[in-house]
């Protein structure tokens, strides 16, 4: 029963996704590891530059209201003084909300990393929320009392959906800036405030044309600054919601070395702009919004900045942190005694790695205030991004290896099925060359026990002894091919001389060659084909090469024999052997087609011990078909 061809395909390709996924996932570790410290590096130093940065104006505050508050003592009554003081009081807090609402939403490039991301938060001494990083939109201006800012907390105001929407847009304006860096912006934001700047009352979205200013209308500005400004201004587009003209002046590279200007400024101005979104807030009266101001604003959104490039992304992701959104309105601030520094406080450590640092600006005893920063990285995937090209090259080398491993795995299997069938076919083949003498032996063996006449006696006898010896020819010959098969083997190491080899041994098959009345052509020879090897196995191969061109030959048949320096010929006028005889002649007890070999179309091991003989000797056989029979060539191998 032939065995089912055995796959490695399965069991070597898990192997190998087992080793690769094995040695990418240690290297992907260690590289995370990396991250990690990376990561805790990056956010100490942004905790100690807020750090400095909130204390440095902590204590400039206190500073300035210890000097005010040396002069009222000095100028006003004490019921003066006491309501000044609330005064003070009532200032000095939203003075300090502004401040730290401004550090929070405007420390985010301090960790400016694509696979991490931090929230900042404020307290006061009381540990009462002040601020914290949040979605907002506002402005500021400048006037005699100094710098007056009005922020809203989107939160306060729009839903999930409608923020979504300004962030688009927002996005959007990014990438037509990077795009386009002399145009500052695509969509302008302006909103519309109530007359205190308590309230926001409406949001307005405008996609803005911009046109780049012409020779001639750069003479036009020119002659406005000499004072022709009313006829010239005619010209410009007014914005309708804004009620003001915009006009705005593109980069311009000067070569510093020499001062001079290489490349010129490009000027822009305003050509349109239509209104693409609005929100209005539904708890103001319609009669009111005519008395609000419209101005325009900035829409601030962590991680979604041009100054560093954000994305809509990495605000979807910031926004939908709970835990970077979940802050207290009530701080909770432990440290351990006898800790100096802040140190980084991990609350989770997975695919997404969680931490924070608490922090006390002023003195330990009595800060002015407190600050808590969350971090949320993905240390993990940073690795991944950053083994993206090792991944690449690692499949490409594991599947090769897997691929040459596999060819060599069929290659070896091969060769043991191939050993395994030979020797079955050797097994089977043996068998039947001996049944035949076995089996003549058995019948005259039963003719001398069944007859006893003398004049047959001898005939069995004889009979008995031949087949005996053909028997043993052949269990001599699987010895031989044992031997030749052997790594053991050593041979003679003498020149031989074919000539004289096939000499000798066609006087071996004088009476064979004489009882098939054979003619051999053997003429005088110029040059020896001389061999360096073990005479006695050459002679083997020879007497297998003249037994098969005597036992395949006709009656009456010739074989020419010719030989030079170089190679041996022996050719034979017995029938022509098909493509598959050609092909297989050369195999262990190959099986022929009867009507050639006349026999039972086993045609031995002759050829295979021939061929075998003189491969170990480096010399190559080759046969095939000619006019009128059948040639053997013995020459040495090439190259």
């Amino acid at each position: 029963m032939r065995r089912k061809k055995k796959s490695f395909w399965k069991p070597t390709a898990a192997g190998f996704a087992g080793m690769y996924l094995a040695t990418m996932g240690l290297a992907t570790g260690l590289v995370k590891e990396r991250f990690v410290q990376e990561d805790e590096l990056r956010l100490e130093g942004a905790a100690s530059a807020i750090l400095d940065r909130a204390g440095e104006k902590e204590f400039s505050m206190e500073q300035e209201m210890i000097d005010e508050q040396e002069i009222l003592d000095g100028q006003k009554s004490f019921q003066e003084q006491e309501d000044s003081d609330r005064q003070e009081d009532a200032w000095s807090r939203e003075k300090r909300k502004s401040f730290y609402q401004d550090l929070a939403n405007n420390s985010f490039w301090r960790v400016n990393s694509k696979y991490m991301q931090i929230s900042i938060a404020a307290y006061d001494e009381h540990k009462d929320l002040l601020a914290k990083s949040r979605d907002e939109i506002g402005s500021y201006a400048v006037s005699t009392t100094g710098r007056e800012e009005w922020y809203f907390a989107l939160d306060d105001y729009l839903s999930s959906e409608e923020k979504e929407v300004l962030a688009k847009y927002q996005a959007e304006d990014i990438q037509y800036c990077l795009q386009k860096p002399d145009v500052s912006e695509k969509y302008r934001f302006s909103i519309r405030v109530s007359p205190d700047v308590k309230e926001l009352w409406e949001i307005y979205v405008q996609e803005i044309v911009w046109e780049e200013d012409k020779e001639e209308e750069k003479e036009k500005e020119a002659g406005e600054e000499s004072g022709d400004e009313e006829e010239d201004g005619e010209d410009a587009y007014m914005d309708p919601l804004t009620g003001g003209y915009h006009f705005m002046s593109g980069k311009f590279v000067v070569d510093y070395a020499s001062g001079e200007e290489m490349e010129s400024a490009r000027n822009f101005h305003e050509v349109s702009g239509e209104v693409v979104w609005k929100w209005t807030n539904p708890n103001v009266d319609k009669e009111k919004l005519g008395k609000g101001e419209i101005v325009h604003t900035e829409l601030t959104l962590p991680y979604l900045n041009l100054y560093f490039a954000g994305t809509l992304a990495q605000w979807q992701r910031w926004r939908n942190s709970n835990y970077l959104q979940g802050f207290k309105e009530q701080g909770e601030f432990v440290w351990e005694e006898g800790t100096e520094a802040p140190t980084l406080m991990i609350e989770e450590d997975g695919i997404c790695r969680r931490g924070k640092m608490q922090l006390q600006v002023g003195m330990t005893g009595n800060p002015f205030a407190y600050l808590e920063i969350r971090m949320e990285s993905r240390p993990w995937l940073a690795a991944v991004d950053y083994m993206k090209y090792v991944y690449l090259a690692g499949a490409v080398l594991t599947a090769a290896c897997m691929l040459a491993v596999i060819g060599m795995m069929n290659k070896v299997y091969a060769r043991q099925a191939a050993l395994e069938e030979t020797r079955r076919d050797f097994t089977n083949a043996m068998a039947h060359e001996l049944k035949t003498p076995l089996g003549v032996i058995r019948n005259f063996a039963e003719n001398l026990l069944e007859y006893h006449k003398e004049e047959k006696r001898d005939y069995y006898l004889s009979q008995i002894i031949g087949q005996t010896e053909e028997m043993d020819r052949l269990v001599g010959e699987m010895i031989e091919v044992s031997k030749l098969d052997s790594e053991k083997l050593v041979l003679a190491k003498e020149e031989v001389s074919f000539l004289a080899l096939l000499q000798e041994e066609l006087e071996r098959f004088a009476p064979m060659i004489e009882e098939k009345k054979i003619q051999v052509e053997f003429p005088v020879q110029k040059e020896d084909f001389l061999v360096q090897g073990d005479r006695n196995y050459l002679a083997k191969a020879v007497w297998n090469l003249l037994a098969n061109a005597v036992d395949y030959n006709r009656e009456s048949g010739k074989i020419f024999i010719q030989v030079d320096k170089e190679q041996c010929v022996i050719e034979n006028s017995g029938e022509a052997m098909g493509e598959e005889a050609l092909l297989h002649a050369f195999d262990l007890f190959y099986t022929s087609d009867k009507s050639r070999t006349g026999k039972d179309g086993h045609m031995g091991m002759g050829l295979y011990l021939a061929k075998k003989i003189l491969e170990l000797h480096h010399l190559k056989l080759v046969l095939s078909n000619v006019e009128g029979g059948v040639r053997v060539v013995v020459c040495r191998e090439r190259g």
